[in-house]
């Protein structure tokens, strides 16, 4: 059994890890982290990417939270998709228990994997479409700083990929940009683990089946 990947790059570096022990893997795809910034047009990506898999591998797993587009999109397939039924990413590496706990402590935290932490202030100017005001002669640098005053804390999250120095060293210039306190915690999520052992099991049936 042929299981494709197509996950968002934000998550590469903890899937690629997860992946190592994930047998039948037969292709993997990361797709630029900034789609979920127009929910309908990630939506309609992901769909194209399965479509140009879908005869060629036996089930799908999909790297991503819902992120406001893809619930149910299993659903609209034939083929087996898995997707981790959470939120988002942040959720998934962090569990939705620990990240509301981390809301509770402060409302104005600005969460950071490594991912989100290399990405930075480029993601916040993307997510706000503040791009687009270059045209008329303003900074989105400058923009994106106004928009962000209701945050108070840059909260980076250790997923254990390794670098570690090199994505706090990140976070640090995030929170700089930003006028936030950096504070850090470890993450023990096993959800991303969790979702992938799914499709190993399934993987394990068919090739039952099959001899």
């Amino acid at each position: 059994m042929k299981i494709g990947v197509i996950a968002c790059d934000i998550m590469k570096r903890e899937l690629d890890k997860a992946l190592g022990s994930t047998p039948g893997i037969s292709q993997i795809i990361y797709l630029e982290a900034a789609l979920h910034c127009k929910p309908k047009h990630m939506k309609q990506v992901i769909k194209e990417r399965i479509d140009s898999i879908k005869n060629d591998v036996d089930l799908i797993f999909l790297g991503y939270g819902y992120c406001q587009s893809l619930r149910g999109i299993e659903a609209e397939y034939d083929i087996p998709i898995i997707l981790p039924q959470l939120d988002d990413c942040i959720a998934i590496l962090f569990t939705p228990e620990k990240y509301a706990e981390e809301v509770r402590k402060e409302v104005g935290t600005w969460f950071m994997t490594p991912g989100w932490a290399e990405v930075g202030a480029e993601m916040v100017i993307k997510e706000n479409h503040l791009d687009r005001v270059v045209k008329y002669g303003k900074d989105p640098m400058e923009m994106a700083k106004r928009l962000f005053t209701h945050y108070r804390r840059g909260l980076y999250i250790d997923t254990h990929v390794g670098d570690n120095e090199y994505f706090i060293g990140k976070a640090e210039q995030f929170c700089a940009d930003f006028n936030l306190r950096l504070e850090k915690v470890s993450a023990q999520s096993d959800i991303l683990e969790r979702y992938l052992n799914k499709c190993s099991k399934l993987n394990a049936v068919a090739v039952g089946k099959a001899t």
